[in-house]
């Protein structure tokens, strides 16, 4: 089992990639926290992981509040004596969906409760986390950035703005973590079947629209998942401040062209 007798704490896991997420790295053998500030579905994750014989605990955190995070990480070190891996994947996704406008018309408060908990969640979790992890010199740090942080998705400025920065953090947490054997990557899931997507799944028009922009399908969970599993062992031990677009081929081309022949003939 790649990540027995690690303890891995997980933001966001009361559903979708953070749900995947918990099941995945209990099935490799790691003892899961569950952080969420939905408590309901949030123990529905750790029962989850209980019933497949893993060992999860849920405890209910908003994660862009210092003194909760705090409190968090202080839970996990009294109840398991360490942190091995920190998977960083809370994000505001249902503002993103609702409130989420371009700059001109985007009110400050969505701006700054979207970046207060994609953004600055990645920032407090990592910093309390962190001192841990550099003490025995070893640790994960796996962060969730989005293929909107890569690419322009006009309308949603606030959450491209959170998800670049994180890109941006990645890069800069990796080199000087370097030196207390920390990796740290960040994971850009494109569509992925979530329920923030559900409803542009059930509409035809908008489903085949979505459907046109992969080369393979739309993502589930357990594709970033099975990912961040690889990234949090030692199979991934040469990779750090790396940044990986996990969408389908989603980033990777503009237009689906089934036959080069007639382009290369009219060029």
């Amino acid at each position: 089992m790649k990540l027995k007798d690690r303890v891995a704490l997980i933001t966001g896991a009361a559903s979708g990639i953070g749900r995947a997420g918990a099941q995945q790295f209990a099935a490799a053998g790691a003892q899961v926290v569950v952080a969420d500030v939905n408590e309901l579905r949030g123990n529905e994750t750790a029962n989850l992981v209980r019933e497949s014989g893993g060992v999860a605990t849920f405890v209910r955190t908003d994660v862009s509040q210092s003194a909760q995070v705090q409190s968090l990480v202080s839970t996990v070190i009294e109840q398991f004596g360490k942190i091995d891996i920190l998977w960083n994947n809370a994000a505001a996704t249902t503002l993103c969906n609702e409130q989420d406008r371009p700059v001109h018309e985007l009110p400050e408060a969505v701006w700054d409760q979207m970046l207060n908990i994609t953004l600055k969640g990645v920032y407090l979790c990592s910093k309390y986390v962190l001192p841990h992890m550099m003490k025995v010199k070893k640790g994960v740090v796996i962060n969730t950035s989005s293929t909107d942080g890569l690419i322009g998705q006009g309308g949603y400025d606030s959450y491209t703005a959170a998800k670049g920065g994180i890109i941006s953090m990645t890069r800069s947490m990796a080199v000087y973590y370097s030196q207390f054997n920390i990796r740290v990557n960040t994971i850009c899931p494109g569509f992925i079947h979530t329920e923030v997507i559900a409803p542009w799944m059930k509409d035809p028009a908008a489903r085949s629209a979505i459907e046109s922009l992969h080369l393979t399908r739309v993502g589930k969970p357990e594709d970033i998942a099975k990912f961040a599993v690889y990234l949090a062992s030692d199979d991934a031990e040469f990779i750090t401040g790396g940044i990986f677009p996990i969408d389908g081929g989603f980033t990777a081309f503009k237009t689906k062209v089934t036959d080069y022949s007639g382009l290369r003939k009219s060029q």
